[in-house]
């Protein structure tokens, strides 16, 4: 059987006029506990607009882009899993594009989205999009159209943007560390450009230079948040004696280096302390469970979701930069001196 308004309606107990205005996400004073009712009961009722009556009339495609870096990678594939089931529950369709990390990818992807009709966009930049020559960037951003939102990224460009706190992420992953007693501190950082790269490195110095702790230019390793780089890093960081603890600007580049150290009989676990940055699914089932910086993703999911349906909806123009807070994932490779 098929349902329609009507139908989502007379079960919800409000008139045709409030699913009509709740489904297509426009204003109206309802509770959002009300709206979350009337959303569930069209998904359970399997209820979608007819597209085609919808495009014509509305020039609403119920299609949302998302362009992420690398699917390979556990934080996009999370990120793309909890960004999906936002805008399924907001009955819109995922066109999912895995740009492998490449500027001209993206915007091959974008143009395509464009030109697809797609209500809006959300992406995840490359690394690469920050190195190119920023006029580029900024031209060819002022030319979309369409609602558009970095995710996992700042900018200083004119663009909506929902990102974590990286700063103060790397801040707690050093403090954890010097709150065990540990002085000598290493810092694998991302390269020059690289996305959140410098913010992590400066969360980490922040925190020295707050504990009276000189940087040493020794203990700092340059990745790229491949757990390859990690690898190849391993030798120079395991053989330095001096150095106690560890904070890896992601989860990927440890997990390189205790590779390494496994493979070459290095007892890493025992001569050092170490904390990650992103929760990989895969920290907790290392031989010891990695201590690492949480970025909350279900909340970037919830938070870009409803900015970009407000920005579809909306008549006005609107600006935000909205900032997550992370959270420390207290583990067991966090140990005193």
């Amino acid at each position: 059987m098929k349902y329609g308004m009507k139908d989502i309606a007379k079960e919800a107990g409000v008139s045709l006029t409030t699913v009509s205005l709740v489904l297509n996400n426009k204003f109206i004073r309802i509770s959002d506990k009300k709206k979350q009712e009337i959303k569930k009961i069209a998904k359970k009722m399997n209820y979608r607009p007819n597209s085609a009556a919808v495009s014509l009339s509305k020039q609403i495609s119920y299609n949302i882009a998302l362009i992420v870096p690398d699917i390979s990678n556990p934080f996009f594939s999370e990120l793309v899993k909890n960004v999906s089931t936002q805008l399924n529950i907001n009955l819109y369709n995922t066109l999912l594009v895995n740009s492998d990390n490449s500027y001209k990818n993206e915007k091959k992807a974008i143009q395509n989205a464009l030109s697809q009709g797609v209500d809006g966009i959300l992406l995840v930049p490359s690394n690469e999009l920050f190195s190119v020559d920023r006029s580029e960037v900024e031209h060819f951003i002022s030319e979309i159209d369409k609602p558009f939102i970095f995710l996992n990224a700042y900018s200083d460009m004119n663009i909506n943007y929902v990102n974590f706190d990286n700063i103060k992420g790397a801040e707690m992953a050093t403090q954890e560390l010097i709150d065990h007693h540990h002085q000598n501190i290493a810092f694998i950082k991302g390269k020059d450009k690289f996305v959140n790269a410098n913010e992590r490195y400066i969360g980490y110095q922040n925190v020295l230079s707050q504990n009276n702790i000189k940087l040493n230019e020794n203990f700092v390793f340059e990745g790229d948040y491949t757990m390859k780089s990690g690898y190849k890093l391993a030798p120079k960081i395991l053989k330095n004696n001096k150095i106690t603890g560890i904070v890896s600007s992601n989860d990927l580049m440890l997990f390189g280096m205790i590779k390494w150290a496994k493979q070459n009989d290095f007892p890493v676990f025992e001569k050092l302390s170490m904390v990650g940055f992103d929760n990989n699914p895969y920290t907790e089932v290392l031989e010891h469970p990695l201590t690492t910086i949480d970025q909350d993703i279900n909340e970037m999911a919830l938070k870009s979701v409803k900015l970009l349906l407000e920005m579809i909806s909306s008549n006005k123009k609107i600006k935000k930069e909205i900032i997550i807070k992370p959270y420390l994932i207290k583990r067991e490779t966090v140990h005193d001196i």
